[in-house]
């Protein structure tokens, strides 16, 4: 019943982590609109078998919707894949990140390796060849964006926004967990001896008799709650989410090569700034913004993001980018991914 590990990773590792402010100014408003079950948003229920599987579970569904996203045709990718890498391995359950990292080296298909009604020791022992993980090379995703925890319109929008679903950790006692969560223990903390933590996935935002919910699928099977889904108010949601992220794949200009220094003349895809102030981790102002802008076309900084203006880890790592093209510092060196004064001047070189 803890498939949902604590994050247990240093602040220095978190803090490389992206995150939404980075690549969302101002979240898109939710539509809240009235709809029976039977016109919720549904994919195919997984069936975890008390295993300890549930973040590999919806692993495995964030897939599924993303190929159903871009093919109209849902695949079922397998959690056993996922499960067995997980970096805490023999123990049961997984922390979310880890999921992702996996994630990002590829998933094969439920068709090859199954996952569905079998325990941790059947999931982990679960002989996989070669070749059936080269397949899981073709489906990957590049990154994944963490999402403020008990943010329920931002989740809400973001499944809207995207279609994508969103990985969604509660906490809860066990008599909690019904059809409609409910919070009954006030006192309930996180790591309790009587709590329960769980991944699952959130795949529609609706009213119900007028009041906001999240429609999740739990990996219990169709005969836990509502066919397998569950509706989620945003008091329970407020009360008992603590981790939330959903995958993304960046987008680049192809821009490999050093540009040459500008004609003195403003041109339409070769703005005109002069840097004065260094920028770094942490820094939020317009002057990022700018910065972000460059990035894109330098080919270093994902264009299907927007420029926001804070300074993340994203834009930590299109500046190390930046400054690898134009050789002027490396990793490792105290100044990388920090706009000083030396990344300053080949940014003015180029665009002041």
């Amino acid at each position: 019943m803890n498939g949902a590990l604590t994050d247990e990773r240093s602040d220095e590792e978190k803090a490389k982590d992206y995150h939404l402010d980075e690549i969302v100014a101002n979240v898109n408003p939710v539509s809240w609109v009235e709809k029976p079950q039977k016109d919720w948003r549904n994919f195919p229920i997984f069936n975890q078998n008390g295993s300890g599987s549930c973040v590999a579970q919806t692993m495995a569904k964030l897939l599924g919707i993303m190929y159903w996203i871009k093919n109209q045709t849902y695949v079922h990718f397998s959690a056993t894949h996922v499960y067995q890498r997980r970096s805490n391995k023999p123990a049961g359950g997984m922390n979310g990140v880890n999921a992702f990292e996996i994630a990002k080296e590829g998933v094969t298909l439920e068709d090859l390796v199954p996952s569905q009604g079998m325990t941790d020791n059947q999931m982990d022992y679960a002989i996989i060849p070669e070749y059936k993980e080269d397949v899981g090379e073709i489906f990957k995703i590049s990154n994944y964006i963490n999402v403020p925890a008990r943010s329920f319109d931002t989740v809400a929008s973001i499944i809207q926004t995207t279609g994508k679903g969103v990985m969604v950790w509660f906490y809860f006692e066990y008599n909690e967990w019904t059809d409609n969560p409910v919070v009954k223990n006030s006192t309930l903390k996180l790591n309790g001896a009587n709590t329960c933590r769980h991944s699952v996935t959130a795949v529609d935002a609706v009213l119900i008799n007028g009041k906001k919910y999240l429609i999740i699928e739990d990996s219990w099977g169709p005969n836990y709650g509502l066919g397998g889904q569950r509706t989620i108010s945003e008091e329970f949601f407020k009360a008992r989410n603590w981790f939330a992220a959903y995958p993304m794949n960046f987008k680049f200009d192809d821009k490999s090569e050093p540009l040459p220094l500008p004609d003195p003349k403003p041109s339409p895809d070769r703005p005109k700034h002069t840097f004065n102030n260094d920028l770094e981790f942490g820094t939020r102002d317009s002057e990022v913004i700018v910065l972000q802008n460059i990035l894109k076309l330098e080919g270093v900084f994902p264009t299907n993001v927007e420029s926001t203006g804070y300074f993340g880890s994203i834009t930590k790592r299109a500046v190390g980018k930046f400054q690898d093209k134009y050789n002027i510092a490396h990793t490792g060196n105290a100044g990388y991914g920090r706009v000083g004064p030396l990344t300053r001047n080949k940014l003015n070189q180029i665009y002041g």
